[in-house]
């Protein structure tokens, strides 16, 4: 029902009219334009009917259950039988598998900030997640508008950047640890096939539980009512062969989809220009400023000329959903529009790579640290609360400029910031809090983010709209689903790392089953 707001909160300025859905009981012989007859009777608003009927698990979804059971047998007897060496059942023992996931030793002896930071990301991105989520399903519709004149709450409503920061930090990390390793056009294909497989078996099984299984795990009067699951029945293809940031915003699975997809494309030039660094190292890294350059430009130009808004937020004076639509399919599903995120990150990681003994032992003391030390809490500043005036103020027919310097900026600054902090602490300053961010804990949960990102979005729908009645909200309330969100989001990340990611991987390249046995070797050696 499209309801005025007036009619919901007195003194509300807005004449926009609110989405509210009534879910009722009717005999399921009622047909929807005689549900639509019956609802216009009573129901002075414009109206739109949709009928679900209780979900029943299709052939597919029983298919897919047989698979997964069969596939659990050679676990089963991997688990009873340990004393496999290597052979190939070796590769499904559980034990072992979980051992390597829960594995706090590291590769390198340095920049484990990085996996500390990617935690705080991720916790801030799901309860950004929670915050915008929830509205629909929520009696309190007034609550998440009313944080848009807070500062403090307008960190979680502006959070779509922190996934750039993710975005950085994976191009900073994987140069960091391949730059000078990929002397040859086959070590550069084998980086990118060694990923795959140790991403990609957990993200098909995301995208086919979001297509075949999520639709029919529960039901009720607020069962699903977003778009979600019609647009995973058309574009689950495209989450998995990672192409559908090609397409629009409303073609996509699951929200965070096309951040992963973006994800993959960047990994794969990331890995072309490390293999060139080797043989180029200036050109490639003068070829990264002037992708930088160009794609801040080029942002700045698109979101100027369409009067888009900053970024994806709720604002006191809300944008028209074709506005928010724009900005996602012209900026934010950009391949080059965010790519200076990733230039950012190979930039820095070469800086790390390549970093003097001397140097890293200055800290705060060299001259161009404090520089670099100020300019990063600055550009944090200014991603933080640039937009703040725009969400609470209703800057948005008067500040176009303003608006569009923001939405081409704020994310490599956000960026900038991140890895600034990141080199800061690789070269001796903030020692406390590199040592916090450094806490071993973290180490496992680095290896999931990404796919906990993915399963993230069903558990937080699923846990508003399998309520029978909508849930009133409250900051305390907001902070206990985005604990409990991240918290199993993480769990299930590693239960699927453990069941199927870790036997296909180890099936692929059987050598790496080994790799744990070295660390703890070489670990208890430099001891």
């Amino acid at each position: 029902m499209e309801v005025p707001d007036a009619g919901v909160e007195s003194g509300c300025p807005q004449t926009d009219p609110l989405s509210i859905i009534l879910g009722v009981c009717f005999p399921s012989a009622c047909s929807v334009s005689d549900l639509a007859k019956v609802s216009a009777l009573y129901l002075p608003y414009n109206l739109k009917v949709e009928c679900e009927s209780e979900s029943r698990w299709s052939l597919v979804t029983i298919f897919l259950f047989v698979l997964f059971g069969i596939w659990i047998i050679p676990q089963a007897v991997a688990t009873v039988q340990p004393s496999l060496n290597d052979s190939i059942l070796s590769c499904f023992s559980i034990p072992e598998n979980a051992k390597r996931t829960l594995s706090t030793r590291r590769e390198t002896p340095y920049l484990h900030v990085v996996h500390g930071l990617e935690f705080l990301l991720f916790f801030s991105i799901v309860c950004g997640m929670v915050y915008n989520f929830m509205l629909p399903y929520i009696e309190n519709v007034a609550f998440s508008f009313e944080g848009v004149t807070s500062l403090s709450m307008h960190i979680v409503n502006n959070y779509s950047f922190q996934v750039d920061g993710l975005l950085a930090l994976s191009a900073f990390y994987t140069t960091y640890m391949l730059f000078g390793n990929i002397p040859t056009i086959r070590a550069a294909l084998d980086a990118v096939c060694q990923r795959i497989a140790r991403f990609w078996p957990a993200y098909i099984v995301c995208v086919l539980f979001m297509y075949v299984i999520f639709p029919g795990v529960s039901s009720g009067p607020m069962w699903i009512h977003t778009d979600t699951v019609s647009r995973c029945e058309s574009g689950w293809w495209k989450n998995i062969i990672f192409i559908n940031n090609w397409f629009n915003v409303t073609d996509t699975c699951v929200d965070i989809g096309y951040v992963i997809s973006m994800e993959a494309q960047y990994f794969l030039l990331l890995v072309i220009l490390i293999f060139l660094s080797s043989k180029f190292p200036m050109l490639t890294q003068i070829f990264a400023y002037l992708m930088l350059f160009s794609s801040i430009v080029f942002s700045f130009l698109r979101a100027y000329k369409l009067s888009l808004p900053p970024a994806p937020i709720l604002s006191l004076e809300p944008e028209p959903l074709e506005k928010t639509y724009a900005l996602f399919d012209q900026l934010m599903l950009s391949l080059f529009a965010r790519s200076s995120n990733y230039c950012l990150g190979f930039v820095f990681g070469i800086g790390c790579a390549t970093a003097s003994e001397d140097l890293r032992k200055m800290g705060l003391r060299y001259f161009n640290h404090k520089l670099l030390a100020v300019a990063c809490i600055v550009c944090a500043a200014l991603t933080l609360f640039g937009a703040f005036p725009y969400s609470a103020w209703a800057w948005s027919d008067n500040n176009t400029l303003w608006n569009a310097l923001y939405a081409a900026f704020h994310r490599p600054l956000w960026a900038f910031s991140l890895l600034s902090f990141v080199y800061l602490c690789h070269h001796g300053a903030f020692k406390w809090l590199n040592a916090l961010l450094e806490w071993r804990v973290f180490t496992p949960l680095s290896k999931v983010t990404w796919i906990a990102l993915v399963v993230a979005e069903p558990i937080i729908l699923y846990f508003f709209s399998s309520l029978n009645k909508p849930a009133y909200a409250t900051h305390w309330s907001t902070m206990y689903t985005a604990i409990s969100a991240a918290l199993l989001a993480y769990f299930i990340a590693m239960f699927l790392d453990v069941f199927v990611t870790r036997p296909v991987r180890f099936l692929i390249y059987p050598e790496q089953r080994h790799r744990y046995a070295q660390a703890h070797t070489q670990e208890q050696q430099a001891n």
